[in-house]
C-alpha cells in the first residue's frame, strides 16, 4: 500500500483508480462492504485500488464538541494496509477543501488529478461544500465522464445499521463482544511503550504506559485485555484507560496502562497492541495506594476468569 498525503507526489496509473470514499473510522463491517466492492470493480476493470480518508475528519474540522475516534489515524492505516488496496489518498481537510463545489469534487479532484474510473461509496455518502450533494449528484456528475458510481447499503447487526457512532455507544456502554461483530474483530489500540511515573512497579503491577495520542477515547475503565507485542508473541493481562485520578498528578488526556501478566523485560520504545476483551469496571479514585493495589489484584483475577470464557 502506498500513502499519498500531498496529490502532487500521485503520478497517476496507467489504467486508472478505481476509490472508495470515506472516514473510515475503525474500518467496521460497513467500510469493509464497501472497500470489497471497489476492489471487485478494480480487478473487473483493471484499475488500481484505493482509498481516500480526511484529516482531520469532517466532523472534527466542523464541531467543537469532538466525538472519540474509534481509530487514530496509525491504526487506520495499518488496517486499510490489511485490507489490500494499493493506495490510500490521505486528504487534508481544511477551509479550502470544505468549500470545494460538488462539480470540482468530481471534475477536479476526483478525475482529473486520481484518475478515478469508478467510485464506490456509502448510500449516506454526501461531498461538497456544505455536505450538500449526495450518491445522486454523484451519479449524474460522474457518468458523463465515464465515471462508474457504485452505493453500497448499509451492513445491520442485531436489526441496527453497523456505524462508527453505534460501535462508539457499545464500547462507552461497555458492551465489547457486540463491538467485535460490529467491527469484525476485537475492538483494539496500538501505540509506543512510553516512560511512565512507575508507581505500578512500586505496586507490584509493573504496566506499559501507551500514549494513544487523543484527547477523548471511546473506552474509559479497567479491562481484561490480550497484548500482541511487535514480536508476534501475545500476553494477556489487565488495562486502564483514563485519567489515573489515584495519582496526584492526573492527567487531563486519556492514558493507556497496562500489566502484562507472566511478562519480563524491557518494552520501551517497542509498539503493542492492545485487544480488549471484557470491560472489568469504571475508573475509581481510591483514597490511598494500597486500596488501589488491593483492587488491582482483584482486577487480576476477574481478568482469568473472563479468559476462561473468551474464545479470542
Amino acid at each position: 500500500m502506498r500513502l499519498i498525503r500531498c496529490l502532487s507526489d500521485f503520478k497517476g496509473t496507467p489504467n486508472g483508480v478505481a476509490l472508495a470514499i470515506g472516514n473510515f473510522d475503525g474500518l467496521h463491517r460497513g467500510h469493509q462492504a464497501v472497500i470489497a466492492r471497489m476492489k471487485q470493480k478494480a480487478l473487473a476493470l483493471g484499475l488500481k485500488s484505493a482509498v481516500m480518508i480526511f484529516e482531520p475528519q469532517p466532523l472534527e474540522f466542523f464541531s467543537r464538541n469532538i466525538p472519540a475516534r474509534l481509530y487514530s489515524l496509525r491504526d487506520k492505516l495499518v488496517a486499510l494496509d490489511n485490507s489490500g488496496v494499493d493506495y490510500v489518498f490521505c486528504m487534508r481537510f481544511n477551509q479550502d477543501f470544505a468549500k470545494m463545489s460538488a462539480q470540482d469534487y468530481v471534475n477536479d479532484l476526483l478525475y482529473k488529478k486520481l484518475q478515478v474510473r469508478s467510485v464506490t461509496v456509502g448510500t449516506l455518502f454526501n461531498f461538497g461544500k456544505g455536505g450538500n450533494a449526495d450518491i445522486n449528484d454523484l451519479k449524474a456528475l460522474g457518468e458523463p465522464l465515464g465515471m462508474e458510481v457504485s452505493a453500497i447499503a448499509g451492513v445491520n447487526l442485531n436489526g441496527k445499521r453497523i456505524s462508527s457512532t453505534l460501535i462508539r455507544q457499545y464500547l462507552e456502554e461497555g458492551q465489547l463482544k457486540l463491538a467485535a461483530e460490529a467491527l469484525g474483530r476485537p475492538y483494539s489500540i496500538s501505540g509506543k511503550v512510553v516512560h511512565g511515573n512507575e508507581i505500578g512497579r512500586t505496586l507490584g503491577f509493573p504496566t506499559a504506559n501507551v500514549n494513544i495520542n487523543r484527547r477523548v477515547s471511546p473506552l474509559l475503565g479497567v479491562y481484561a485485555v490480550k497484548v500482541r507485542l511487535d514480536n508476534g508473541q501475545v500476553y494477556r493481562g489487565i488495562a486502564n484507560v483514563g485519567y489515573r485520578p489515584t495519582i496526584a498528578k492526573a492527567t487531563t488526556r486519556s492514558i493507556l496502562e497496562v500489566n502484562l501478566f507472566d511478562f519480563s523485560g524491557d518494552l520501551y520504545g517497542r509498539t503493542i497492541y492492545v485487544y480488549f476483551i471484557q470491560k472489568l469496571r469504571r475508573e475509581m479514585k481510591f483514597s490511598d495506594l494500597g486500596q488501589l493495589a488491593e483492587q488491582l489484584a482483584c482486577d487480576r483475577q476477574h481478568a482469568k476468569a473472563a479468559f476462561t470464557q473468551s474464545n479470542f
